[in-house]
């Protein structure tokens, strides 16, 4: 594989991944101010974009651009990558866009809350897959796996929590708890990392763990009171929250990437993701 289609191909991987972000970002917002029933058909919609309408029409245009560049990314690996791993990974990423994006539709017509968590949990594990397939960490050691998997869980049911939170206002004891048990299990990962070859991707999630305590203890103090759960709040308060499930995600998959480069062979030659 020739050095340009390699850059372009882990230039798109990386947009596209940071795509992703984005939505659950714009996503994240469309539950802080209550808009996911202002557009009450799918795909489609018809009238003015009124009454905080233009949030929900944003979270599906973002929803569309990814899409396609997941698909885009997906044909690119099929004819460029070599190894099938990585392309098995994302035609997996595609379908997964294809699911959320039928849960989305669920989610219109049965405005339940079940659908809505289920909808915000898979957007996470899409998230997961894109990150993989754009990068992966250099060779660590294998006795840092089991914290990194006990990490990458606790993150991913933080996540879980949270958006039961969100979307029924009940929870928020577990979800404290929960937040304490991640910093714990990701601080001891991030240590353990120190020592190893993987001493930059510790020092990267140290510095997100920071970053979701901020926002989390400033989504509290926000919310504490009588916040009003609209387009009509303080923008600085909407991007706030919806910032924290945004960091979460980041969380969530940095853990993961560099749990699965724990478990490679020390010393075994690193290969780039899309090398």
């Amino acid at each position: 594989m020739s050095d340009r289609p390699n850059v372009l191909i882990r230039g798109l991987a990386v947009l596209t991944a940071a795509m992703v972000v984005v939505l659950i970002l714009v996503g994240g917002l469309v539950t802080t101010t209550k808009t996911g029933d202002t557009i009450p058909t799918w795909p489609l919609w018809r009238g003015q974009l009124a009454g905080g309408a233009w949030v929900e029409w944003s979270h599906r245009a973002v929803a569309g651009v990814v899409g396609l560049l997941v698909l885009g990314l997906a044909v690119a690996l099929h004819w460029f990558e070599p190894r099938p791993g990585v392309r098995k990974l994302a035609w997996l990423a595609l379908a997964g866009v294809v699911v959320q994006a039928l849960l989305g539709a669920v989610r219109i017509y049965l405005p339940v809350a079940a659908v809505a968590i289920v909808h915000a949990v898979f957007a996470q594990a899409v998230f997961c897959l894109l990150v993989m397939v754009a990068w992966r960490p250099a060779a660590g050691v294998a006795d840092a796996r089991g914290l990194g998997l006990a990490a990458t869980a606790a993150a991913f049911l933080q996540l879980v929590a949270g958006a039961v939170t969100r979307h029924t206002g009940s929870g928020l004891e577990v979800h404290v708890v929960g937040a304490v048990g991640v910093f714990l299990l990701v601080s001891l990962f991030a240590s353990r990392l120190m020592l190893t070859p993987l001493r930059r991707g510790g020092l990267v999630l140290l510095g997100l763990l920071g970053a979701q305590i901020a926002l989390g203890v400033a989504t509290w103090v926000i919310t504490r009171n009588s916040f009003d759960r609209s387009v009509d709040a303080p923008v600085a308060s909407l991007v706030t929250i919806s910032a924290h499930v945004a960091m979460g995600a980041g969380l969530l998959a940095t853990c993961l990437v560099l749990t699965l480069g724990c478990r490679r062979v020390p010393g075994a030659a690193t290969e780039p993701a899309l090398a």
